[in-house]
């Protein structure tokens, strides 16, 4: 075993403890430590000052996550008016491509969450600034799963939007052509009597090119009573057009055409008094005007339009 030495004033010269007293400085301290632990531990007494450090730190680390709480829901406040703006910008967008805008009991489905209340057994003000951030978040949350939802039915709207526009069929079927009897009830030129004219008249010289007024799928190429040789495109979304009294029909059953392409030659066929072509636009099911659906009125018959959009 190690010795131990002290420095005796009396004999100026440095001399070992004896194992008694080894033994006896050893035990002192355990007993002084286990008094002080004691103490300590019965009268709540911090003889060495540690429980007023560890309070201390303990202080300043909740100043510094009280700080960050703060700051954290200043910014969550800023996100909260972007999300303002963005649903302003998503009835703005809804409203565009024909989607109702979301209703007010929609909207409220994004408030809600863990109440104001809620104790995490912090201190009344931590515990206050940590409710206040969780709700905000989910808050948050919810608007912007809504947010997503919304602008992916936008996004399906509108790319179902550019399929329809190009499915109606929207220009003159005939280039240049003047319209010699239009929609509605007249009287027949080789019946004698009034009947519905449930399309157009559009005179031309036989072998006018006839164009397909709207992307589609030819649905009939054939001979129909007083119309004489037809063509029939379905345009789907509910549209359907009708070719008459044609030369020639250029397309088959069950051919794809595009707008502006020709699909026949005009004739003089069927129950007809002169070269001309019937044309008719059949919506659910339903005879309309067909001039209603004329792009923009009938300044589109320059050479240029119809050859361009043939190419496409």
């Amino acid at each position: 075993m190690r010795k131990l030495y002290y420095y005796s004033k009396t004999d100026l010269s440095f001399k070992a403890i004896g194992g008694g007293r080894v033994s006896a400085l050893i035990a002192s301290l355990v007993v002084i430590s286990s008094f002080i632990t004691m103490m300590s531990g019965y009268f709540g007494l911090d003889l060495l000052g540690l429980r007023n450090r560890r309070a201390d730190s303990m202080a300043r680390e909740n100043s510094v996550l009280r700080a960050q709480l703060a700051s954290l829901n200043h910014r969550l406040e800023s996100f909260q008016i972007t999300m303002k703006s963005l649903s302003a910008s998503d009835g703005q967008l809804r409203t565009a491509v024909n989607l109702p805008v979301l209703s007010a009991d929609e909207q409220k489905a994004s408030v809600g969450g863990i109440a104001e209340n809620s104790d995490f057994g912090m201190s009344a003000e931590s515990n206050e600034a940590l409710s206040k951030t969780l709700k905000t978040l989910d808050a948050l949350s919810r608007e912007a799963t809504l947010q997503e939802e919304s602008y992916a039915d936008i996004l399906r709207k509108y790319k179902d939007n550019q399929q329809l526009f190009a499915h109606i069929p929207a220009i003159d079927p005939i280039r240049g052509g003047v319209i010699s009897d239009g929609f509605g009830v007249r009287y027949h030129p080789i019946l004698h009597m009034r009947l519905m004219h449930e399309g157009i008249d559009v005179v031309a010289d036989v072998g006018t090119p006839v164009y397909a007024t709207g992307n589609g799928v030819v649905s009939y190429v054939g001979q129909r009573g007083g119309y004489g040789n037809v063509v029939e495109i379905d345009h789907g979304f509910g549209y359907s057009t009708v070719y008459g009294h044609l030369e020639k029909a250029l397309v088959r059953e069950g051919q794809s055409v595009k707008r502006g392409q020709v699909i026949a030659l005009s004739g003089n066929t069927g129950l007809s008094t002169g070269p001309h072509l019937h044309y008719e636009v059949i919506k659910n099911g339903v005879h309309v005007n067909p001039s209603a659906y004329f792009f923009n009125g009938r300044q589109y018959n320059g050479a240029g339009f119809y050859s361009e959009l043939a190419e496409k």
